[in-house]
């Protein structure tokens, strides 16, 4: 089984110069996981929720220069405001991993394992043309199982 006959068609993507607020959003508003970054017509990089909140909490090397980060929930609040208005670029994975759509489907999963991913988009000539996730791959296992085994 190939990753075009699985993938998701219908990819949502942002840019590298949209906010991690409007991301967020459409993240929330369409419950996904991540967003495609597109620039120039090319796969850029990949934006996830856990990029959004590893972007927004405080590190421990923030910890202990500001203490107000643990005393004062209106100094988190705006602080995660302002992280909010940054830009996709500043925390968008790249090199962004991609597949074709034409790879098994054992393969890509594979490769999602071995470089701990959730999704990856599919690439064909150069063009966006999918997106597949770990859960499409473990749906097409058990799609695909189903029966095996019985009496």
């Amino acid at each position: 089984m190939k990753i075009s006959e699985i993938m998701s068609r219908n990819v949502y993507t942002t840019t590298p110069e949209a906010t991690l607020k409007e991301s967020l959003d459409l993240l929330v508003k369409e419950r996904l996981n991540g967003l495609v970054v597109v620039e120039g017509g090319k796969v850029a990089g990949l934006v996830t929720k856990a990029d959004i909140f590893r972007a927004i909490l405080p590190t421990q090397a923030d910890i202990c220069e500001d203490e107000l980060l643990m005393k004062d929930p209106e100094y988190i609040e705006e602080r995660i405001f302002k992280c909010l208005g940054a830009k996709v670029e500043k925390i968008m994975g790249t090199p962004v991993i991609t597949v074709a759509g034409n790879l098994p489907i054992i393969k890509a999963g594979s490769i999602m394992v071995l470089r701990r991913i959730k999704q990856v988009p599919v690439v064909d000539d150069g063009a966006l043309v999918g997106i597949v996730t770990l859960s499409d791959i473990l749906a097409a296992f058990r799609k695909k199982s189903e029966g095996f085994g019985q009496v």
